[in-house]
C-alpha cells in the first residue's frame, strides 16, 4: 500500500472568471421523460489571472439539471459549454460540470438578484471542474491542465475562482 504522506495535492490560481447571464436565465424547459432541464445563456463576462486573462464570448450557456432532496435544498448539476477569448486573440473552448447545492433556507435570497450578493459564501455549496482546449502553441499548456473552480452567484450571474492543480 502507498504511503498516504506521499499523496499531496497543490495547486495555484489560474484566473478569476466572471460570467454574465442572458437576463431571462435560467429558462425553465421543464420535466422531460430524463430530466428537469434548464439553460443560462452566457451573455459575456472576463477573467483574469496572471498567465491568462481576456472576454468571455456570449453563446455559450449552462444545460444545468434540477433536483430537490427530501429536505427541499435545490441539487444542481452543472453542464456548461463556453467560449473565451484571451486579450492577445487566441479562442479556447471551455467545458466545465460541477454541483451546486443550495440549502431551502437560503433558496429564496439565492434565486433573487438583489439578495443574492448579501449571502455568505458558505452558505451554499459551488464546485467545479474547468477543462480547457486551445489550438495554439501559445496557450497549448492549457490543454493538460486539470483544474477546479469554487463559484458564488452574483446578481449578474457567477464569479468563480479556477485552481490549476499541480
Amino acid at each position: 500500500m502507498t504511503n498516504a504522506a506521499t499523496l499531496t495535492l497543490d495547486a495555484r490560481e489560474l484566473c478569476m472568471v466572471d460570467i454574465e447571464l442572458a437576463p431571462d436565465a435560467p429558462l425553465q424547459l421543464g420535466r422531460s421523460p430524463w430530466r428537469n432541464r434548464r439553460l443560462s445563456v452566457i451573455a459575456g463576462g472576463r477573467f483574469e489571472g496572471a498567465r491568462l486573462s481576456g472576454e468571455v464570448l456570449s453563446g455559450g450557456g449552462d444545460w444545468s439539471e434540477l433536483g430537490l432532496d427530501e429536505a427541499g435544498d435545490a441539487l444542481t448539476l452543472v453542464d456548461v459549454r463556453s467560449a473565451w477569448r484571451t486579450d492577445d486573440g487566441v479562442l479556447i473552448h471551455v467545458t466545465y460540470q460541477g454541483r451546486l447545492v443550495i440549502p431551502a433556507a437560503v433558496l429564496e435570497d439565492f434565486r433573487d438578484p438583489a439578495r443574492v450578493e448579501q449571502l455568505p459564501e458558505a452558505s451554499y455549496h459551488f464546485r467545479i471542474q474547468p477543462l480547457f482546449e486551445v489550438a495554439d502553441t501559445r496557450y497549448a499548456w492549457l490543454n493538460a491542465v486539470v483544474a477546479v473552480g469554487v463559484g458564488r452567484r452574483t446578481a449578474a450571474g457567477v464569479r468563480y475562482r479556477i485552481l490549476e492543480l499541480l
